[in-house]
């Protein structure tokens, strides 16, 4: 068992640890994301299963710099232009779909079911920074917890097979 979550230097236990506030989707998210910089985020699932990392805040103005868009992005399950929302759909929603068969189009439907699903079963933990290098930082964090990190699985959604 991990007892630190330290991954180059930087304390990394508001991502991970079972005693961190986990974020509902549904909160006002301008209370609990930083305003300025840089910020990586873990989304976890009801079951505290970890199903995707993401990094917000990398424009190369560091004065530009802020997540909130894009984890409103996230909350508002529009599908179009967000990948989070796509995975969501894709893996969570559809097949719930399929298995009831019963689906009639209208639109905004998909995207509504989609916003429902992330705001009722999935919170999110974040970690801001802040500087010059904020972007590069949040990337290279990204990379390595993407192949799994702390005795922790590569998140579900967007994980990638560690490096042997």
């Amino acid at each position: 068992m991990v007892n630190s979550y330290e991954l180059d230097g930087y304390d990394l236990t508001n991502l991970f640890s079972k005693n961190s506030k986990a974020i509902s989707f549904d909160d006002d998210l301008k209370q609990h994301v930083p305003s300025t910089g840089s910020i990586i985020y873990t989304i976890w699932d009801k079951k505290g299963v970890f199903i995707y990392v993401g990094i917000a805040g990398i424009q190369s103005d560091p004065t530009k710099r802020q997540g909130l868009t894009r984890l409103k992005a996230h909350a508002s399950g529009r599908r179009s232009g967000d990948q989070f929302c796509i995975y969501v759909h894709d893996f969570y929603v559809l097949p719930k779909l399929v298995s009831s068969g019963d689906y009639t189009p209208k639109r905004g439907l998909l995207d509504d079911l989609t916003k429902d699903y992330i705001r009722s079963n999935l919170t999110f933990k974040v970690k801001g920074f802040d500087g010059e290098n904020s972007d590069s930082v949040v990337r290279s964090l990204e990379d390595k917890i993407k192949r799994g990190v702390f005795d922790i699985p590569a998140p579900v959604l967007n994980g990638v097979e560690r490096l042997q």
